[in-house]
């Protein structure tokens, strides 16, 4: 007995550090924003992704490329519209959406302002994904327009494993470890003093 209890300690100590989750995946834009009426606005091509996270960790790139070709704000342009970037990894997916709009007066700029985080399950834990609010193609008395005026919308993906489900014990257990304890005092009284 004695033998062992060194054993299960280190058994404990030297098992191994979890290991990191390998994400892959790929992403698209969609929404109302992309057509008229409103601030026309264009993204980069949609892409992909890898990356690992092991539980508490998160990693942060650019994810696409936001502009208008658009010489000033018009009336229409300072209405919100939607822009939904759409998430795929494997058997999880889901969409984040936000909103776009132009603003007018002496300074003109377009923006874009994302939702609360998307939270996907990934089987062992789950992905966190957010996304960063930008303005893009900031001018006086109009916009500078074209992707080199636009602005970098970046992606934060966080991972969180779950917690492993309590094993359950087997019905007799209670009762194995009564009997044990009834035998480890009767073993005592029998002991010399």
């Amino acid at each position: 007995m004695k033998h062992l209890i060194p054993a299960a300690i280190a058994a404990i100590l030297l098992a191994p550090a979890a290991s990191a989750a390998t994400f892959t995946g790929t992403w698209g834009v969609s929404g109302s924003a992309l057509a008229d009426p409103g601030l026309v606005v264009r993204t980069s091509a949609p892409g992909g992704f890898s990356f690992d996270l092991a539980d508490g960790q998160t990693t942060s790139f650019d994810l696409f490329r936001i502009w208008t070709d658009e010489g000033d704000v018009g009336a229409d342009d300072t209405a919100p519209r939607a822009l939904d970037v759409a998430f795929y990894l494997g058997s999880a997916s889901g969409t984040l959406g936000g909103t776009t709009r132009g603003h007018g007066g002496f300074f003109q700029w377009g923006s874009v302002d994302w939702s609360a985080p998307l939270l996907l399950d990934v089987g062992s834990g789950v992905l966190s994904i957010a996304l960063q609010n930008a303005t893009f193609n900031g001018g006086v008395l109009g916009l500078w327009d074209g992707a080199k005026h636009g602005a970098d919308v970046s992606a934060s993906f966080s991972y969180a494993e779950r917690a492993p489900a309590p094993v359950p014990l087997p019905a007799g257990f209670g009762l194995i470890a009564l009997g044990m304890g009834a035998l480890g005092l009767a073993s005592r009284r029998r002991q010399p003093a």
